[in-house]
């Protein structure tokens, strides 16, 4: 009979612990994996809505500077603009101003245009990424840079984009409203 070579039996064990620890290591990975597949979606989802909120928020508040100065001619406000999604369309043709985003979050039924207070909210397409266009129309003369032709984007940005309001008078009998870049 041979006796236990305590030397290859002590390094068995060291083999065995060493093997278990990577197959732990390996089903933790795993599960964590399996966990972020299924949560991903859904953070990515709530963060897309939260940047549609707070781009209705934006145009809310361009829209009350906007009112805000109609009062009276040379009114002016300043106005300061974080665009840190999609892209902003001052369009001069058609006096709106929208706000583009596109999201993995369908903020409205796709294809039916709701209305959130003077915002108009459209989702389009079928399938993700939506396309979230949230215009506001405005019944006056809208320039930009006193331009009353055309469009102008804002596109992401780094730095905030500052520019003033100024209601200029009237040409037809509609107020003109001028946004200025600074």
């Amino acid at each position: 009979m041979r006796g236990i070579n305590s030397k290859n039996w002590l390094s068995d064990k060291r083999g065995q612990v060493w093997v278990e620890t990577v197959i732990y290591t390996l089903i933790g990975l795993a599960v964590i994996g399996l966990v972020l597949a299924g949560a991903l979606p859904k953070i990515n989802q709530k963060k897309d809505e939260i940047a549609i909120e707070q781009s209705i928020e934006a145009l809310g508040m361009i829209d009350d500077k906007i009112y805000e100065v109609q009062r009276a001619v040379g009114n002016r406000r300043v106005v300061t603009l974080d665009v840190k999604r999609g892209k902003l369309i001052v369009n001069m043709d058609d006096n709106t101003i929208s706000w583009i985003l596109e999201s993995s979050f369908a903020y409205s039924q796709p294809g039916i245009p709701v209305s959130i207070g003077k915002i108009i909210v459209e989702t389009t397409g079928d399938e993700k990424p939506y396309l979230i266009d949230l215009t506001t129309e405005y019944g006056l003369n809208l320039k930009y840079n006193g331009l009353d032709e055309g469009f102008k984007q804002l596109d992401v940005a780094p730095t905030p984009y500052i520019f003033s309001i100024e209601n200029k008078g009237k040409e037809d009998d509609t107020v003109v409203i001028n946004l200025n870049e600074q």
